[in-house]
């Protein structure tokens, strides 16, 4: 495959790349899905916020959750800080994991009884030190995100307020 196009070619082969080590990961093969799952997110977040930033739609989460985008609730602990900021679509959403991933606001919340990580607490911070948001997202919803953004992104971004997850080519 050609890259005729970065970002929508960037996301496909980042797509056959997750699918590839959870595969693998089911066989019982060492690999790190949760490293893989968090490299992915990265590019597929960066990527598209750095080339289509004023293009990323304004499409509710509600409707996200609707069109099969994971739920994601901010902390309690966020929600009653003076400083909290709410992301209430998808270009906010794209803005505040973006932020999260690429600042390495990133830590393990939660392990199971053999050891696997289960989830991971994203934040953001404002440039006067202050977490402005966080929200802790399962394995599932992060694969959820990842997928939907990687889906989205083979998308022509003029279609995206229409192509906005559920719907893989």
């Amino acid at each position: 495959m050609d890259y005729n196009n970065l970002v929508k070619d960037f996301a496909q082969r980042t797509r056959e790349n997750l699918a590839y080590i959870d595969a693998a990961h089911a066989r019982g093969e060492n690999v790190y899905e949760v490293t893989q799952l968090v490299n992915s997110l990265l590019g597929l977040l960066i990527f598209p916020q750095q080339r289509w930033v004023n293009r990323v739609p304004r499409i509710g989460l509600e409707e996200l959750v609707r069109r099969g985008w994971p739920e994601i609730h901010p902390t309690p602990r966020i929600q009653a800080d003076a400083h909290f900021q709410q992301a209430d679509n998808l270009h906010d959403l794209v803005r505040v994991l973006r932020n999260s991933i690429a600042h390495c606001n990133i830590e393990i919340s939660d392990v199971d009884a053999n050891n696997e990580i289960c989830g991971l607490r994203i934040w953001n911070i404002n440039r006067q030190g202050d977490k402005t948001w966080e929200a802790e997202l399962s394995i599932a919803d992060l694969r959820a995100l990842a997928e939907n953004f990687a889906v989205l992104m083979t998308q022509d971004p003029r279609n995206w307020g229409s192509a906005a997850g559920g719907e893989h080519p």
